[in-house]
């Protein structure tokens, strides 16, 4: 009897030390960020937007280390923007603990990432702002200089007497709008430097197609077009082959595509602006876990920009940006 009293006495210190050990693994386990849930919807979900599927990438792989449960979402097309305020309606009812948000429009998101706000779920926005910076944090790339950056490359193409048309989506987009503005800004350094004029393609390559053709035609001393996305790109990238101006009209456009590699290859396309979208993702995750964890987050994250022409697309720090690793 004196053997199994003392057993049991033996036990007791044990058995309150497993149960201190259980009790500091979920506190390391909470700590650890397992219970992090953040809800990432992205302006499109597209498998064939290599964009936005390096941004996920990005995100995946924040989440991975730090321990966050991350459910990625997003409309097919990036002009769907009521699908996307959908999504966020639908992502407060699940009550996460953060939302990072890419709008699909700068102003007709603001009404639910308000509502994000006052559900108290944090909110970091990111690629595009929006009207009255409702977020806790805004991550994107630095568009202002990414024009400018754009502007200079078309001026050194050009022997520093560019006549430059623009090719944007739609005037009311910030994104577009800065780079606009970068661009204006660096081509007003070259006195001799003359803007055509901006045209709109809706985010459409048809209409960018279209509106170079005309463009063309209707300028014939235009040496230079800079797009400021990856459709107009194509598009302006169509019509240029089509019309044999590949030598005489230098192109410079926004993305890094497979289909704007094999442009640069080809020499249609000149340069292009490549964006950093893995680090939009991956800092959108980190900076949703900081705020979870209490801490602040920076108002406002820029990511810088980098010319890549056909040749220095093989330079091995640009081959990186240009085929980064994506799981889909």
């Amino acid at each position: 009897m004196q053997t199994h009293k003392k057993i049991v006495w033996m036990l007791v210190p044990l058995l309150a030390l497993g149960a201190y050990t259980t009790i500091l693994l979920q506190s390391v386990q909470t700590e650890s960020g397992k219970d992090k849930s953040i809800i990432i919807i992205m302006k499109s979900n597209d498998i064939r937007t290599e964009f936005w599927q390096t941004v996920r990438a990005g995100a995946k792989t924040a989440a991975k280390e730090f321990q966050a449960k991350a459910d990625i979402r997003g409309p097919l097309q990036e002009t769907d923007v009521h699908e996307q305020i959908g999504l966020v309606e639908q992502a407060i009812a699940e009550k996460p603990q953060a939302i990072v948000l890419a709008p699909a429009d700068d102003d007709l998101l603001v009404p639910v990432a308000e509502k994000v706000r006052q559900a108290g779920i944090k909110l970091i926005v990111i690629d595009s702002p929006l009207d009255g910076n409702p977020g806790d944090g805004f991550i994107a790339s630095n568009n202002l200089d990414a024009g400018r950056k754009a502007g200079r490359a078309l001026a050194s193409m050009t022997k520093g007497r560019p006549a430059v048309a623009i090719l944007s989506d739609k005037g009311s987009s910030p994104t577009a709008t800065d780079r606009e503005n970068g661009i204006r800004e660096a081509l007003a350094a070259d006195q001799p430097a003359a803007v055509v004029g901006t045209r709109y393609a809706a985010n459409q390559e048809e209409l960018a197609y279209q509106a170079t053709k005309q463009l063309l035609a209707d300028h014939p001393e235009i040496n230079g077009m800079i797009c400021l996305n990856e459709t107009a790109t194509l598009g302006a990238a169509k019509a240029i082959k089509e019309l044999n101006k590949s030598a005489s009209v230098k192109l410079v456009g926004f993305g890094a595509s497979i289909y704007e590699i094999k442009l640069l290859e080809e020499g249609v396309l000149h340069a292009t602006l490549v964006q950093k979208p893995f680090n939009i993702g991956y800092l959108g995750v980190k900076a949703a876990v900081e705020l979870i964890d209490g801490k602040k987050a920076n108002p406002r994250d820029n990511i810088d920009s980098t010319v890549v022409t056909k040749e220095n697309m093989y330079d091995p720090e640009n081959q990186k940006l240009l085929f980064p690793f994506v799981e889909r």
